[in-house]
């Protein structure tokens, strides 16, 4: 099977010839540490550009991803008219299109200054927000999913995923806006309806270039910590389950892509909820959270509802023996994908630790073992 009928055979839940391999995305690529020291191992020499400059995630070269068995291509939206990433090389500041100043930390970029910290409403009401419709940020996008549709038999994958919470928590800082929640919940609630009318503008320009050519694409917010819910669940069928679901209808009345979700942590309490907002692939299902580490009850309870995308521990096992790698991603492939429904991938990114025979190891085990049937 080509790779993009592999994707679509595993997302209609039914069985293609082998497991489809995921790599290249926000949530699912290669920090920029990783990534040097795989160029070095397999004795390639390439320019590291980054993809995402918070995360610090590299740009992975096709030869890469060819090597890796990958069956996706990313494609994502260019900066904005105006704003180009710009890094102060003494104090590691820079400042995002939404005057979000960040600063380098170690092998990331964490959040400093929060341009709606001190708001009052009449303040945000007047806040200016960057422009979803500025042509600059799609300009050549239709072009390239149309040759890499025709010329290539990849899977497309639409990769620059937007939130709900994340952006508010950077515009209003994480404290302030979850004490927002409930304290100031008028303040609340106006930011994310207007970070969800910003999301649908967005999408909405997004998916004309390229929603005729892409088989699923990312959304999400974290939800979990590592014992549990990150926010009331009350709170969140009430406030966050109704926005995703018109944020879903819209995005499906534009495409017919699946819709892949992120939310790390413990989130076995949400997964009936992702399934009600209209979510098709849940990730990375991270299996040493709380109650995320049973795959058979996951795969059981929910096979039928959700494809999954990941599930490897890369949080606990990537940095250590290769061995451990191997019989996790082999256990994954056996619980996640029987009869469909499982696109094989890091888990999360992997992380600047993960030594490079350890990636190979990782993408080798899926393509030897997620072959179907499944033994």
């Amino acid at each position: 099977m080509t790779s993009r009928e592999r994707i679509k055979k595993a997302l209609n839940h039914e069985e293609p010839d082998m497991v489809p391999i995921d790599n290249g995305g926000y949530v699912s690529g290669m920090h920029e540490v990783a990534y040097k020291n795989l160029l070095k191992y397999l004795g390639l020499e390439e320019e590291i550009v980054l993809s995402d400059a918070v995360q610090r995630l590299a740009n992975v070269s096709d030869k890469v991803l060819e090597l890796l068995g990958v069956d996706t291509r990313y494609l994502y939206v260019n900066g904005p008219s105006g704003w180009q990433y710009k890094e102060d090389d003494e104090n590691g500041l820079w400042e995002d299109e939404w005057k979000v100043v960040r600063k380098r930390c170690g092998y990331y970029c964490d959040s400093l200054v929060h341009p709606l910290e001190k708001a009052t409403l009449e303040d945000l009401k007047s806040y200016k927000f960057p422009n979803p419709n500025d042509s600059s940020r799609y300009k050549g996008l239709k072009q390239k999913a149309r040759t890499l549709f025709k010329n290539s038999n990849y899977a497309l994958v639409g990769g620059s995923i937007q939130a709900l919470y994340c952006p508010a928590w950077d515009l209003r800082g994480y404290e302030q806006f979850m004490y927002d929640t409930a304290a100031e919940p008028e303040f609340a609630n106006y930011l994310l309806n207007k970070i969800l009318d910003w999301n649908m503008a967005f999408y909405d320009n997004y998916l004309n270039e390229i929603g005729e050519y892409i088989e699923f694409l990312w959304i999400g917010d974290d939800w979990g910590s590592q014992s549990g819910p990150l926010i009331n669940p009350v709170e969140f069928r009430t406030n966050v389950v109704p926005r995703f679901k018109r944020l879903i209808d819209f995005i499906k009345s534009k495409t017919k892509a699946k819709i892949a979700y992120h939310s790390c942590g413990s989130v076995y309490w949400a997964m009936q909820d992702f399934v009600d907002m209209g979510v098709d692939i849940l990730h990375p299902l991270q299996p040493n959270a709380s109650e995320m580490g049973d795959s058979g009850k996951i795969k059981v309870n929910f096979g039928g509802k959700l494809s999954f995308h990941g599930g490897t521990n890369n949080q606990g096992l990537f940095h250590g023996e290769k061995e451990f790698i191997i019989e996790d991603a082999k256990q994954k492939i056996r619980y996640f994908a029987p009869g469909g429904g499982y696109i094989f991938s890091s888990g999360h990114n992997i992380q600047a630790n993960c030594p490079p025979e350890n990636i190979i190891a990782l993408f080798q085990t899926a393509k030897k073992f997620g072959k179907y049937p499944i033994l």
